[in-house]
C-alpha cells in the first residue's frame, strides 16, 4: 500500500508545474553556490566587467555571517528588509505553514515575504498537499449575508461562545471568543460555564486594558447580550454599552469566521502538538497565531492594524538566519553578529523630534509619538476602506458553484457537529466508490460511511491522499 508522503510529494507536483518552465525554477543549493562565487569574482574583477557580472551585482548581494555565506536579494530604497533566497523549500514552507496555524496562501505570503523568497507557486503547491487544509474546507452553498463596516477600533465588539462541553480540560467547558469588528483584534478566554456573570467578568478583564466597544453583539441573542451588559455595569458603573441588533449567524459573518478559523486552528495545534490539552497551550498559541495572521480584508495583521507594527517573537522575527540565532546565547554574541552587517544595515535615525506643541516651527516638525498616531490613523482608514471593499463583494456574491465528481475522486466530505468533537476535523478525506443519479457512496481508510451523499457535501481535495484500493468494506455508521 501506497503511504502518502508529503515531501515527496511537493517536489513532484513542483517538478511537474516546473517541466515547461525551466528558466524559472526555485534555487537550488547547486545554484546559490555558484551565484555565490561568480558575484565574489566580479567584486574582484578590474576594470571592465561582464554582462553577466553586472546582471548579477545588480540582483544579488552576499551576506557573511558567523563564517557562513547567504545569498540574498538586492535590497530596495523603499525596502530594508533582507530577502534571503533559500533551498530547502518544504522545511521553510513547513514551519511558517505551522506558526500560521496552518494559514492560507494570503497569510503565508505575508509572513514570509517579509524575510525570504520564496516563488508563490511554491507556496501554492506546499498548501495543496497539506491534508489538514483540505480538512477544514467549507460546503457548497449559497450565502446571504449582511456585510457590516466598522469605522474605528472599538466601535462594535462581538462575542461568541465556542462549545467544547465534549473535550473539557479540567474545569473549562467553553471558550469566549472576543473580537474587535475594525481591526480585527481577538481575545480567547476559557470559561467553566456560559453564565452571564463569568462572561461579563471575563469581558472586564479585555475591556479594562484596550478599552470598551459602543456596541457589544453576539449571535446567542439580545437577552444573552443584555444579561452581560447589566453585570458588566455593576462590576463597572461608568462603562455604558448597548447591544447590537439581533442578527443570524451568517449575517454577523465576521465573528462566524473568526470562531471557524479559531476552531480549525485549534484542531491543527492539538494535532501538530499532540495534545488535548487547550485551555493553556492552543488558547494563547492559537489567539497569537490568530492576531498575529495576515488578514485578507484590511490587509495586514490585527495587531498591526491596533498597534501600527508587527508582533515580535524574539529574535525569531529579526533578519538573521535561524541557524545562526540557535547559536547566540549572550547579548555580547548577538552584538559581533551585528558589527558584520554593513553600514547601511546598522544606521538608525535616533533623532528625537518635539512637535510644535513645545517649538514654535512648522506643523511638519512633529514628534515621534504624533507620527505615529498619525500613522495608526491613516491605517486604520485604510482598514476600513478594505472593510467597504469586502462587503460590497460579499453582497455581488450569488450561489456557488457546485462541481462534478466521478468515481476514484479524493474528496473532503463534512462531518456533522453532533458526530464530532471540537478537536475532530470538521470534513474527513474520503474517495468515492459509486456514484447512482448523482448521489455517491463514499469509502475511507477505515471504512464504507453508510449512506449516500450529494455533491452539497463534498469537496475536491488538492492531492490523492487515499485511493479507491485502500478502502476497507464495512459500513461505518
Amino acid at each position: 500500500m501506497d503511504v502518502f508522503n508529503e515531501k515527496t510529494e511537493f517536489y513532484q507536483k513542483m517538478d511537474k508545474y516546473y517541466l515547461d518552465k525551466p528558466g524559472k525554477k526555485p534555487y537550488t543549493a547547486e545554484k546559490i553556490e555558484p551565484i555565490i562565487g561568480e558575484i565574489n569574482d566580479a567584486k574582484l574583477t578590474k576594470g571592465a566587467k561582464k554582462r553577466r557580472d553586472y546582471y548579477i551585482l545588480q540582483k544579488y548581494e552576499v551576506l557573511t555571517m558567523a563564517e557562513k555565506k547567504y545569498l540574498i536579494h538586492k535590497g530596495k530604497e523603499d525596502k530594508a528588509d533582507i530577502m534571503y533566497i533559500v533551498s530547502y523549500l518544504f522545511e521553510k514552507l513547513s514551519a511558517y505553514h505551522i506558526r500560521t496555524g496552518h494559514g492560507g496562501i494570503g497569510k503565508m505570503r505575508a509572513v514570509l515575504s517579509k524575510k525570504y523568497s520564496i516563488p508563490r507557486p511554491a507556496i501554492e503547491t506546499f498548501l495543496s498537499i497539506c491534508a489538514t487544509c483540505n480538512n477544514k474546507k467549507g460546503v457548497n452553498r449559497k450565502l446571504v449575508i449582511k456585510p457590516i463596516v466598522s469605522k474605528d477600533f472599538n466601535e462594535r465588539g462581538q462575542i461568541d461562545l465556542v462549545d467544547f462541553k465534549s473535550l473539557p480540560d479540567g474545569k473549562y467547558k467553553w471558550i469566549l471568543n472576543y473580537q474587535d469588528h475594525h481591526t480585527k483584534f481577538i481575545s480567547l478566554l476559557p470559561l467553566e460555564s456560559k453564565r452571564a456573570v463569568e462572561v461579563a467578568s471575563n469581558l472586564l478583564t479585555i475591556f479594562l486594558t484596550f478599552g470598551a466597544p459602543k456596541i457589544l453583539q453576539s449571535d446567542n441573542g439580545r437577552e444573552f447580550v443584555n444579561s452581560i451588559i447589566k453585570e458588566i455595569k455593576k462590576l463597572w458603573p461608568e462603562c455604558i454599552i448597548v447591544h447590537g441588533r439581533p442578527r443570524h449567524p451568517q449575517s454577523q459573518g465576521s465573528i462566524e469566521r473568526s470562531n471557524q478559523d479559531v476552531e480549525n486552528m485549534f484542531r491543527a495545534w492539538m494535532k501538530d502538538n499532540k495534545t488535548k490539552k487547550w485551555s493553556i497551550g492552543p488558547l494563547k498559541f492559537v489567539q497569537f497565531q490568530k492576531y498575529s495572521s495576515h488578514h485578507r480584508i484590511t490587509g495586514r495583521s490585527p495587531y498591526k492594524s491596533l498597534f501600527d507594527c508587527d508582533p515580535k517573537i524574539g529574535l525569531s522575527t529579526s533578519n538573521l538566519p535561524l541557524e545562526v540565532i540557535k547559536k547566540l546565547t549572550a547579548e555580547e554574541d548577538l552584538e559581533e553578529i551585528y558589527s558584520q552587517y554593513e553600514e547601511e544595515n546598522l544606521e538608525q535615525d535616533i533623532l528625537v523630534k518635539y512637535c510644535n506643541m513645545y517649538k514654535n516651527e512648522s506643523t511638519e516638525d512633529v514628534c515621534d509619538l504624533c507620527k505615529t498616531n498619525k500613522t495608526i490613523h491613516e491605517k486604520r482608514k485604510a482598514g476600513h476602506a478594505g472593510q467597504e471593499k469586502a462587503a460590497k463583494k460579499m453582497l455581488q456574491v450569488s450561489n456557488a458553484v457546485i462541481p462534478e465528481f466521478k468515481i476514484n475522486d479524493c474528496i473532503t466530505i463534512s462531518v456533522p457537529k453532533v458526530d464530532r468533537g471540537p478537536s475532530d476535523p470538521a470534513r474527513v478525506i474520503a474517495v468515492i466508490i459509486e456514484e447512482k443519479n448523482e448521489i455517491y457512496k463514499i469509502g475511507t481508510t477505515h471504512g464504507f460511511i453508510k449512506g449516500w451523499f450529494n455533491s452539497g457535501n463534498m469537496q475536491h481535495v488538492t492531492a490523492n491522499f487515499i485511493l479507491a484500493t485502500q478502502t476497507k468494506r464495512i459500513d461505518l455508521a
